[in-house]
């Protein structure tokens, strides 16, 4: 009876540690500069716009420009 309590105090304390640290979010761009988040970059951008090829765009017209496929990137919450 006791191993029992005892397995189940561990069973809920790791519980709550996955619990608590799923819901913790990474920021990832910490630099104020660079708030933008390309997600299929995986980088920082300073604008709105990523061109793929290293330029961050504050327009996406001025990021089609450049030839490349543009993707939009957002401020993390």
């Amino acid at each position: 009876m006791r191993n029992l309590v005892k397995i189940g105090a561990m069973v809920v304390a790791i519980g709550c540690i996955f619990a608590f640290s799923s819901c913790k979010k990474s920021a990832k761009c910490k630099n104020s500069e660079y708030p933008y988040w390309c997600s299929s970059a995986k980088t920082c951008c300073s604008y709105k716009y990523y061109d793929g090829h290293g330029t961050c765009w504050s327009t996406m017209e001025g990021c089609r420009s450049s030839g490349y496929a543009c993707q939009t990137c957002h401020i993390e919450d």
